[in-house]
């Protein structure tokens, strides 16, 4: 700034327009001319948030944003639309998806946006932290958590559908198991892959199917909140599912905004927007997933919460044949990383 404010002082102040604007980095700056000297003010900064392009990725970049902005309300934000893997191979089940594409243990729907990040094409990346791998690249860092959404996971039914022998459209590999542990058998699961509204199409399209099993903060976010939805001109029921008795993805309902370690510019734009009891949860969680060494081939749910300086984690694993081992730690809040390792630790005792 310095450089620039002695550079325009060598032209008389009289020969140049009242308002002079040149960039500098991320930031905009106006030299203003007024009673014969020249002041200099910041009027921006900008920062490039890259995101998939689905209704929903949408959604979570526009809450970003919006945070971002209330802490920093002259901030520029520009969204940036990325493809993924995982959306363009909707031709497969998602836990094939990375062997396809080559994208070994990286999130079907975060290596490619960890690639424009790494590229210095946007400045944060916006996740459904649920998405990613428990074991992130060395050259990144989860700069901060958004206050997480209800975590729980709904059943939407069309009207009519037949509760004693439900056909339910997924293509979790956790959600399949917990159909055939919560419905004893009773009902099964048809793979079904798409956004959230291509996924309620199809619901409504099939008449094989009874309705679709979907994370509640996903159709929260979209706006079909309270206990049923219209799509189309067809009203369907959202049955709330027990984050105990069905339990929900790791992490699911919390938002990752993901930063390159060495950007502190960046850092000082997005760490403040931590939410503190989101973090920590999902810390302990990632750490869970990290010793598991779990990605979205092996069937695990669970979840922590808070309570004081306390935690607790409640976590359920299936076997390769399909017993569900369940199990509950609890620990310091402050020590969430430990807390997941430990719980890894309690669940490996129950394996042996």
């Amino acid at each position: 700034m310095a450089i620039a404010a002695s550079l325009f002082s060598s032209f008389p102040l009289q020969y140049l327009s009242r308002f002079l604007f040149f960039l500098a980095g991320d930031y905009a700056f106006c030299l203003h001319a007024g009673a014969g000297q020249g002041r200099m003010y910041a009027m921006s900064k900008r920062i490039r948030l890259g995101t998939r392009g689905s209704e929903l990725a949408m959604k979570q970049a526009e809450l970003a944003a919006a945070a971002l902005k209330s802490h920093t309300p002259e901030l520029e934000v520009e969204i940036v639309v990325i493809q993924t893997d995982g959306d363009l191979r909707t031709d497969l089940p998602l836990c094939e998806v990375n062997r396809a594409a080559g994208t070994q243990d990286k999130g079907v729907f975060i290596a490619a946006i960890e690639r424009a990040l790494g590229a210095g094409e946007i400045d944060c990346a916006v996740h459904s932290m649920k998405d990613m791998p428990g074991q992130m690249d060395e050259n990144f860092e989860l700069a901060a958590v958004l206050p997480r959404e209800e975590i729980w996971d709904a059943m939407v039914l069309k009207p009519g559908a037949d509760l004693k022998r439900l056909r339910l459209g997924t293509s979790s590999v956790r959600r399949t198991q917990m159909v055939r542990t919560y419905w004893s058998g009773t009902a099964e699961t048809v793979n079904i892959r798409g956004n959230v509204p291509t996924r309620l199409r199809k619901l409504i399209a099939d008449p094989n199917l009874d309705g679709v099993l979907l994370a509640r903060a996903g159709l929260n976010r979209l706006g079909f909140v309270g206990d049923s939805l219209t799509i189309d001109g067809t009203q369907l029921s959202i049955v709330d599912m027990g984050k105990d008795s069905f339990m929900p993805a790791l992490c699911q309902g919390a938002i990752a905004l993901e930063i390159r370690k060495d950007d502190a510019e960046t850092r000082s734009l997005v760490s403040p927007v931590n939410d503190r009891e989101s973090a920590l949860c999902v810390r302990a969680e990632r750490a869970f997933l990290a010793a598991l060494q779990a990605d979205c081939s092996v069937p695990v749910a669970g979840y922590a919460t808070m309570n004081g300086d306390f935690m607790m984690m409640r976590a359920i694993y299936f076997t390769p044949n399909g017993m569900p081992i369940r199990i509950t730690h609890r620990g310091p809040a402050d020590a969430p990383e430990q807390l997941g390792v430990a719980a890894y630790e309690k669940l490996q005792s129950h394996l042996s």
